[in-house]
């Protein structure tokens, strides 16, 4: 009781709690502990990018996740979702491993190419003995055909099988994953699942609505078929689960400043209110850097940087919706500078300007670190914003002026009774057919120095049927030696064009 103005006034004491995290248990960082016991009397789950990886790891590192894998024992559960995107996923992993050291040797094929026309084109001018020449030409052959013969090497010691009988991968995981792997949902569940998928997709509510671009709604709801499996799971067999993961998108994971920081709130909340227990999440590169001291198993130092290697080449580090605005503010920033390109002694100054500025800056610091925000602007300054330029790749649309567009080039190329046919341009260089209402002709364009490509283009799209075809150069300045490019198009069969690049408005652009 108090004792005021007169009166007997009475104070309800407040009720004790039970400490800072009482109701806020999904702030609390995980520690060591909690890793160790839910690896040894939890659920660890595997998700199916992790599986799909051990294609991409090399063998030691393969080796290694496989061991940690077989060491959990019946901590071990695998969602049938999980197996589901593994089967449907696997061969299209291994035929993509198989042409990634093709698309390698055929631009090294390219690169041995422009440098011998560089040593050509070189040596017609100072006018070299052509033994000297022919010298030069025989030791850059040399050093190209050492790189490609170890290219090729590692590419037969990487390669994988698509027959199962003989997938050393597909025989591991098939002894770890044995008596561990949940069943498919019901037809109605599963019917079920996919509807709430799409709600959570038009909410933004994790997991999965960072799929929402995806074809098919069974694409789309994936994430979530996954995360309704575990769920299921752990009310069957209520215990703490620490999910590995290579996805780092942000429908699963809190991140502060590019850094992981767990689960995301939501679905550790969800997780604890169906199950009354604990999500923790980890990425498999943490899993194995930390094995020696999680787990009884030895791994190699290195196997943990290679794993991390690969889950960053796979990643998208941060939304697509978030990145294109991103980039449309950084290619308006160089259209009103006039300035399409920057210059290499510009760049340092004016990328750590823009990490400085909140509309750029401080949108990336939110997904990645200052050095890989730094990274992400000068890869998008100067390889994206070059497709961009030339009309190509994912930010097309969002450069307000770019170069000349495939009618103009026609027209440059052809003649002012030319146009494009509908329907008929390509890219990798880019080319059209055109007509003039009586004839067709095939019309390449791109800059000199991939000309041996802008060749091999115009040979496989030219019909002999059509009138002579024409490749059209783009450059900034004249040509290099324009009697010889003109001498090995007439021999080729083909004609030769030559125009300056010129920034114009873009037609397709869909920015402020």
């Amino acid at each position: 009781m108090i004792h005021y103005a007169g009166s007997l006034v009475s104070v309800r004491s407040p009720a004790v709690t039970g400490g800072i995290f009482e109701g806020f248990e999904d702030y609390r960082t995980a520690t060591e502990d909690d890793y160790k016991d839910t690896l040894t009397s939890g659920m660890v789950v595997f998700d199916a990018n992790v599986l799909l990886n051990l294609y991409r790891f090399n063998s030691t590192t393969r080796a290694d996740l496989i061991k940690v894998m077989q060491s959990l024992g019946d901590s071990l559960w695998i969602p049938h979702q999980v197996m589901r995107e593994f089967w449907r996923n696997r061969e299209s992993v291994i035929d993509q491993l198989g042409e990634t050291p093709k698309e390698s040797l055929t631009k090294l094929d390219k690169a041995r190419q422009d440098a011998e026309e560089a040593v050509r084109a070189w040596s017609n001018r100072i006018y070299l003995p052509e033994g000297e020449r022919d010298g030069l030409l025989t030791r850059l052959n040399g050093a190209f055909q050492a790189v490609r013969h170890t290219i090729s090497e590692q590419a037969a010691a990487n390669a994988h099988p698509h027959d199962t009988n003989a997938d050393e991968i597909v025989a591991a995981l098939g002894s770890i994953v044995a008596g561990r792997t949940g069943a498919a949902l019901s037809p109605e569940d599963h019917d079920a699942a996919v509807v709430e998928a799409e709600r959570r997709i038009a909410a933004k509510e994790p997991p999965g609505y960072q799929d929402k671009d995806k074809p098919d709604a069974e694409g789309r709801a994936g994430d979530y078929l996954v995360w309704k499996q575990v769920l299921l799971e752990a009310e069957r067999q209520p215990r703490d689960v620490l999910l590995v993961t290579s996805d780092g998108k942000d429908d699963w994971w809190r991140r502060t400043k590019g850094q992981l920081r767990g689960p995301r709130l939501e679905l550790m909340a969800e997780f604890r209110r169906c199950t009354g227990h604990r999500l923790f999440m980890i990425t498999a590169s943490e899993l194995i850097r930390r094995a020696d001291s999680l787990t009884d198993v030895h791994v190699n130092p290195e196997s943990a940087e290679d794993i991390e290697r690969v889950e960053t080449t796979n990643a998208e580090p941060i939304p697509v919706d978030v990145a294109k605005g991103v980039v449309a503010e950084i290619y308006r920033r160089l259209a009103n500078e006039h300035d399409s390109l920057l210059p290499s002694r510009k760049e340092y100054r004016v990328f750590s300007e823009w990490i400085e500025d909140p509309l750029i800056g401080g949108v990336l610091l939110d997904y990645m670190p200052a050095e890989q925000a730094r990274e992400w602007i000068k890869e998008t300054e100067l390889h994206h914003n070059l497709d961009a330029l030339d009309g190509r790749g994912p930010y097309a649309h969002l450069v307000p002026r770019r170069y000349q567009t495939v009618d103009e080039i026609v027209v440059a190329a052809c003649g002012p009774d030319w146009h494009q046919l509908p329907d008929s341009k390509g890219v990798v260089p880019n080319h059209c057919y055109a007509t003039n209402g009586t004839d067709i002709r095939s019309v390449c364009w791109g800059r000199e120095s991939p000309f041996d490509e802008l060749l091999a283009i115009a040979s496989r799209v030219q019909d002999p049927a059509h009138v002579r075809p024409v490749i059209m150069v783009l450059q900034h300045a004249p040509l290099s030696d324009p009697e010889y490019y003109a001498s090995v198009a007439s021999k080729a069969g083909f004609d030769l064009a030559h125009q300056q690049l010129e920034l114009r408005p873009n037609p397709d652009y869909v920015g402020q």
